[in-house]
């Protein structure tokens, strides 16, 4: 399996994970259930490993999602909903088992608002109490309520951050076409120039040259010459022919 962060370099991954917007998720689902307390993300996320299925309880979805919660979550999230003590020996099976009924509630409301924050579609679907392990890296996001130890967990895959981030990028503009290379290239300005000819001379003649030396070349001037385009001899001849005060080149 080709994993999507392939292609990314990192910096490009941690912007990625600074976009999802978990923080007023969590807000907002801790401002419709709690009235005594706050909740919400607790610090920057962490990456790692997969999570596994060592928390008191957690749900998973294919997408690369893992909601966990601590092991005393469900009494703590009736002590903010209702007021109620934290330690739930005080209470009654009558009363554990409404707090119970209320706090499963709360948590599959965070499902949905987490399915539809993170754009996932209705169907998504939760399997609880097991977590598949995975490959690749995750980021996890903690949860806390009023400054207290986590609440709960939220596992995010980085495959599925990268897709949602690639999935956000502007549609590529389409119906335009490259031009042909001939018609890219035609007001490339180029130089053209005529070889009038060599001559071979040794490094102490050369350096023994002064005003008036003549040096003989290897070609008669009245005959055609080499055309070089750019400095690159081509299979072009011209001659060189006088015109006014100045020398032009006619191709022949």
């Amino acid at each position: 399996m080709t994993h999507v962060r392939s292609w990314l370099p990192p910096e490009a991954v941690h912007r990625a994970v600074r976009d999802v917007a978990l923080r007023p998720c969590v807000r907002d689902w801790g401002a419709a259930w709690f009235a005594a307390r706050s909740a919400d993300v607790a610090g920057d996320p962490a990456a790692g490993p997969p999570p596994l299925a060592t928390r008191g309880t957690c749900w998973q979805l294919a997408d690369g999602v893992v909601l966990s919660l601590a092991d005393d979550a469900e009494a703590r999230i009736a002590a903010m909903m209702f007021g109620a003590p934290d330690d739930v020996a005080s209470l009654t099976s009558a009363d554990r088992a409404a707090l119970d009924i209320a706090a499963g509630a709360c948590a599959a409301d965070l499902r949905s608002r987490l399915v539809a924050s993170l754009r996932l579609g209705g169907a998504a679907a939760w399997r609880p109490g097991t977590v598949e392990p995975g490959t690749g890296s995750w980021w996890t996001w903690r949860v806390a309520d009023g400054g207290r130890t986590d609440l709960l967990q939220i596992a995010l895959s980085e495959e599925l951050i990268v897709k949602r981030a690639r999935a956000a990028l502007p549609p590529v503009a389409g119906g335009k076409t490259v031009a042909p290379l001939a018609i890219a290239l035609a007001d490339q300005p180029v130089t053209v120039s005529a070889l009038v000819g060599r001559s071979r001379l040794t490094t102490t003649e050369l350096a023994g040259l002064a005003a008036g030396d003549v040096l003989v070349l290897d070609r008669d001037l009245t005959a055609a010459v080499d055309v070089a385009i750019g400095h690159r001899p081509k299979p072009l001849r011209c001659t060189v022919d006088r015109h006014d005060d100045r020398l032009q080149l006619t191709i022949v």
